[in-house]
């Protein structure tokens, strides 16, 4: 009675593991499959950078807007309270007398406009300035988003990478499982000495032990695909399985010119030059006339609201700095300083782009053929370690044989795992270092 309770018991414990089990699997069939496109979709909308380079660029819209306001006119309402210590009075020369100035206490009402007609081209030099400081922003906002893009890449890649060397790991545990099962029945019949046996557990516990560090080698590349993207994803999101055919390699014909012509950065850096050369322009044009347009209506008396003095007046008003103590003239020199500066980095920036292109560029090539070795190495390596098992069952090979020969397959296996994403990766750097879009990374 007491064993059929148990039995229940353990009938129950095993029915609800099989439906929490089922649970599981139906709950990853339902995750939505993480790939390539996804991933950049979701760091787009979740990386902090991105935001961040964003509001730069709003930064510099809003910069630029404000030193438009220079060429519109400034219009603005004033309301004075004044007090004087006794009411002012002004001599009539021809009578001898005093006539009354205005009041102890006044109340003046006022609606004034402020034009500037004529700058000499400070204003205008001044707004060019940051409209191109506005789109050396956009130029680099695009090259941060190309540079998130391929971390994310790179980390998504290493963790499909670090995911086959799980698969490497784990098949390896499988066969030195198997092997030990061989080695022991030898054994017990007599056939293969203690040692032998003793020889395949060590073999089976490294093996183990090599699966427990790629399995904690998934887990790291989940966590740095993470950081990357900038959102949680392991609970989220099923990968697909480890690719295991060659990646198609994007042929670009003259990567280093066309580098040149489109690299976000050079054309962030032609920004930066042209707007400290109009800075220098409206630097120098502080010293040149300029023309104002001033003009005011006003209502003043001695109570509140005042209404009994109605009046208004117009000034234009022509300005000419001949002397500002070298004020104007340093800025202009400044800004000229700072436009060579970007000029000499622009040089040293083309230098380094023909640099990462050409690493990009042999790093993909060398990656790529390894592939086609790498693949003729493992086909080679299994046949080995196959007739390896097949000598030492039949006691015409040692263990040692076996030994070396699934060490062998190893090793093939994980440098084709290698030399697989090496090659997704190396793509991903071309693309990057000639700047184009990575999100053709995949077509």
């Amino acid at each position: 009675m007491r064993h059929r309770k148990y039995f229940y018991v353990i009938a129950i414990i095993a029915l609800f593991a099989c439906l929490f089990s089922k649970k599981q699997i139906l709950l990853a069939q339902e995750r939505e499959s993480l790939t390539e496109a996804l991933v950049l979709e979701l760091a787009e909308e979740n990386n902090p950078i991105l935001a961040a380079e964003a509001e730069r660029v709003n930064q510099a819209q809003a910069r630029y807007l404000g030193s438009k306001s220079a060429q519109k006119p400034q219009l603005a309402a004033s309301l004075t309270y004044q007090q004087l210590g006794e009411e002012p009075r002004y001599p009539v020369i021809p009578t001898g007398g005093e006539a009354i100035a205005g009041f102890e206490k006044t109340y003046r009402a006022a609606l004034s406009l402020d034009y500037l007609l004529y700058s000499s081209g400070a204003v205008e030099n001044s707004v060019r300035s940051q409209k191109l400081a506005l789109e050396g922003a956009k130029a680099q906002e695009t090259r941060v988003s190309q540079t998130v893009e391929s971390n994310v890449l790179a980390s998504y890649y290493n963790l499909q990478r670090a995911r086959a060397k799980l698969a490497v790991a784990e098949d390896v545990l499988d066969l030195t499982k198997e092997h030990l099962k061989q080695v022991e029945s030898f054994y017990h019949h007599g056939v293969v000495a203690k040692n032998e046996v003793l020889r395949i557990r060590v073999d089976v516990s490294e093996a183990e032990l090599n699966r427990i560090k790629a399995a904690n080698g998934v887990d790291v590349a989940w966590s740095a695909l993470e950081r990357a993207v900038g959102v949680s994803l392991h609970s989220q999101y099923a990968l697909p399985d480890p690719d295991q055919s060659r990646p198609d390699v994007p042929i670009i014909e003259d990567p280093f010119t066309l580098a040149l012509e489109i690299r976000p950065e050079l054309q962030a850096l032609d920004h930066a030059v042209q707007a400290s050369l109009s800075l220098s322009k409206a630097a120098a044009a502080q010293s040149k006339p300029q023309v104002i347009l001033q003009a005011e209506s006003y209502v003043a008396d001695n109570t509140f609201f005042p209404s009994e003095k109605d009046d208004w007046k117009i000034s234009l008003t022509a300005l000419w700095r001949f002397y500002d103590g070298g004020a104007s003239q340093a800025k202009g020199q400044e800004a000229k300083a700072t436009a060579n500066e970007f000029l000499f980095r622009t040089e040293d920036l083309k230098k380094q782009i023909n640099l990462e292109v050409s690493v990009a560029k042999l790093n993909l090539e060398s990656a790529s053929q390894r592939i086609s070795v790498a693949a003729d190495q493992v086909q080679s390596a299994e046949e080995d370690y196959r007739m390896a098992l097949k000598r030492y069952s039949s006691q015409v090979g040692t263990n040692i044989d076996v030994l070396d020969a699934r060490v062998a397959l190893t090793n093939a296996r994980t440098q084709l795992v290698d030399a697989i994403y090496d090659t997704h990766i190396s793509k991903t750097e071309l693309l990057y270092a000639v700047g184009l879009p990575l999100s053709t990374a995949e077509e």
